[in-house]
């Protein structure tokens, strides 16, 4: 199977990015012919072709009810046809989802005719700005949104990303608790299946591509993976056949974080560009 356009999105994202950073051709494998296929291959030229599997560490239940509001919120994304620009907003766990879906994009719109850019609930100061702004961000805070961030749209990308807000916590700054983080997904029941997939018979490498989503990750782990300068000092622990592990932020593919990080049983850790 060499088409690719058939390929779920987070699949592609990952194929075009593993791709571009080992500079190697990534086709899709998985052509539903029989159970129990990797996702991805990796073409060398030199050496024998190696699986990739793609999964992700995220709420279920978040997403499952983000799901039952749009066909078109696809696992943290949503198209939103009249804005001009990405948005990522993170709203309160106590948020009215149904109502939110229907008068969210409106008042972000409201924001961006104005010029305005970023919308901080707890910094906002209404006296600053017209009528129209000032009603908009009024309605932002009732509908339980904590802060709006945005940035120039692509053609084709969803416009709206949509998460909860996470529990602050401390992080001392360091990468160590992605590594922790690493060695309890890789051991946890849903790795199991994407593990066995892997034990490909003549294959000297294994990849597994991880979708770190906020809903469900440490909040050291999340600030960790966003900033580019960190790479952990720790070697994870991976569980054979598992070579290497590439760890995005999610929701995927959204434009927040411009690198993610790798790690490659002869290398250690490293970063690797997600931006085109």
């Amino acid at each position: 199977m060499s088409n690719t356009s058939q390929l779920p999105p987070e699949e592609e994202y990952v194929r075009v990015c593993l791709s571009r950073t080992l500079g190697v051709p990534i086709e899709a494998h998985d052509d539903q012919s029989r159970s129990s296929m990797y996702d991805l291959k990796i073409l060398y030229a030199d050496r024998p072709t190696a699986p990739v599997e793609v999964t992700s560490d995220v709420d279920g239940q978040t997403i499952s009810t983000l799901n039952s509001l749009a066909k078109n919120y696809n696992n943290g994304l949503w198209e939103a046809p009249s804005l001009e620009r990405l948005w990522l907003v993170q709203v309160s766990r106590n948020s009215r989802l149904r109502y939110l879906w229907h008068h969210l994009e409106a008042n972000l719109g409201a924001l961006e005719k104005a010029g305005i850019y970023v919308f901080e609930s707890d910094t906002w100061m209404h006296d600053c700005h017209g009528e129209n702004v000032s009603l908009a961000a009024q309605k932002l805070g009732k509908l339980g949104v904590e802060s709006a961030h945005s940035r120039p749209a692509v053609d084709g990308a969803p416009k709206i990303s949509l998460t909860w807000i996470q529990h602050w916590g401390p992080w001392d700054g360091s990468g160590e608790d992605i590594t922790r983080w690493a060695n309890e997904f890789l051991s946890s029941p849903r790795c199991e299946d994407n593990i066995k997939k892997l034990a490909t018979p003549g294959a000297a490498e294994a990849h597994l591509a991880v979708f770190a989503h906020m809903s469900a990750v440490p909040w050291s782990v999340w600030r960790g993976l966003l900033d580019s300068s960190v790479v952990p000092l720790t070697r994870p622990t991976l569980p054979t056949p598992i070579t290497n592990i590439w760890i995005f932020p999610a929701p995927w593919g959204s434009p927040w974080g411009e690198s993610a990080l790798a790690f490659d049983s002869s290398k250690g850790w490293h970063r690797f560009e997600t931006s085109e």
